[in-house]
């Protein structure tokens, strides 16, 4: 005998639906829980701060003393000072460039990577992700860019046979020897490696029944597959790049005459010139910069690869 649906269905009693509402009442309880450490140190290392510099950049910020209301002028200052704009472009190009090339060349690694034997993979692997020091690494690079004994400067004359080049005193070229290292030291390698790794291999088996070859492949398997994980790394390439100091600080403290000094690299020079309220006005404009061009790209870019 056929048994009807309304025989096999659950009866939903007043208890049973109690007990569903409490459970997600504790479960919501849980998510908070996990949340406030979080967002308690998001309050008074993040938004409090913000807070506190933008009105600090409404006055003269002094440290000790009365403080002055300025409204507007320590930003119409700063719009009018030429080494401002100087600072945004040459920062504008080192996160331009940083970008591209932290885009572009580590997923071709990766893929090249995954593309070897497994055992020469892992070894490349431990050689590339190897954990660095960020301040002994570019300790490294400023010794493989020294313009009187360095790796690179014996290359171009013994190897090349071409003239001594200047690497880092170079005002046109500093921004990309500067960039270069960036590959390495600061590649999102190792989160295309977990995407790529993550992508079922059944999708590249159909594609290469269907006649795909390895650049078809990589085009429409690989890349729209790791686009989360591409808006993820871009925008924290973005942030980032925009707000770099310590490895352009160490290789050049800025030079050749300014050629590599960033907004962060100026905004310290203000604090060292005592200029306090207009370093923090800088540091409120290179927020709202950022956060603009996080915005905008959250705008035009999807994260789901199936849209």
């Amino acid at each position: 005998m056929a048994i009807s649906s309304e025989q096999v269905a659950p009866v939903e009693t007043p208890a049973a639906v109690q007990a569903v509402d409490t459970t997600k009442g504790a479960n919501r309880w849980q998510y908070w829980l996990f949340a406030i450490p979080a967002l308690v140190f998001q309050f008074f290392w993040g938004w409090y701060p913000m807070v506190i510099a933008f009105f600090l950049s409404l006055t003269n910020a002094p440290i000790r003393g009365a403080v002055t209301f300025q409204g507007l002028n320590n930003y119409s200052r700063l719009l009018a000072d030429p080494l401002v704009s100087m600072s945004f472009k040459i920062t504008f190009i080192y996160g331009i460039g940083s970008m591209l090339l932290t885009f572009g060349i580590p997923i071709l690694i990766a893929i090249f990577l995954l593309e070897i034997p497994a055992k020469l993979m892992r070894v490349m692997m431990l050689l590339w992700f190897v954990p660095l020091s960020g301040i002994a690494s570019t300790l490294f690079w400023r010794y493989l860019y020294n313009e009187q004994f360095g790796i690179f400067q014996w290359i171009a004359t013994a190897v090349l046979g071409m003239e001594p080049q200047a690497f880092l005193s170079s005002e046109s070229w500093v921004i990309f020897w500067l960039i270069f290292p960036g590959i390495l030291m600061f590649g999102p390698g190792l989160y295309y490696m977990t995407g790529l790794q993550g992508i079922p291999k059944s999708y590249y088996e159909a594609a290469e029944i269907e006649g795909a070859g390895f650049w078809r492949k990589i085009w429409t398997i690989s890349l729209p597959r790791l686009r989360p994980i591409i808006s993820m790394t871009l925008v924290f390439s973005i942030i980032g790049s925009l707000q770099e100091f310590t490895f352009p600080d160490l290789m050049t403290r800025g030079g050749p005459n300014g050629a590599s000094r960033t907004v962060v690299m100026y905004m310290f020079t203000l604090l060292n010139e005592g200029r306090y309220g207009d370093s923090t006005s800088l540091a409120v404009l290179l927020f709202i910069v950022i956060m603009a061009l996080v915005l905008l790209y959250r705008a035009f870019f999807k994260d789901d690869p199936d849209v």
